[in-house]
């Protein structure tokens, strides 16, 4: 089975949650931004439902609602799949790109935090 087909390839503890990512591709030139609730976080990357199509290797702009920041943590993501999902949608599993260790470190935080509440960490 491959990632497209829905194997999972991360090796970090994910999290479902309801935590809400904001999403736009700049290499298409969009302004406007999605808006879904994430299937599952790591701190490697995420997964939700898009209501526009994407291809793998395409590099998103994010913004992650997380309960540990103050503010969304911004980060670039690329898709490492894609598959149709329900009702038209496209569900999305994303790789988070290199960022600065602030962020990384938020991310983290946001996964122990959750881990803890379902006492897995």
């Amino acid at each position: 089975m491959t990632p497209a087909e829905g194997h999972e390839q991360r090796g970090s503890p994910r999290v479902a949650h309801s935590i809400m990512v904001r999403y736009r591709c700049p290499e298409r030139g969009e302004m406007q931004w999605g808006i879904s609730p994430l299937r599952d976080l790591s701190v490697g990357g995420a997964r939700f439902f898009s209501e526009r199509p994407f291809s793998a290797g395409t590099a998103l702009d994010l913004h992650l609602m997380l309960p540990v920041a103050k503010q969304p943590v911004v980060l670039t993501g690329r898709i490492a799949w894609a598959r149709p999902g329900r009702l038209g949608m496209t569900e999305l599993g994303v790789t988070f790109e290199p960022s600065d260790p602030d962020t990384r470190a938020k991310v983290e935080l946001a996964v122990a935090h959750f881990l803890g509440k379902q006492g897995k960490g």
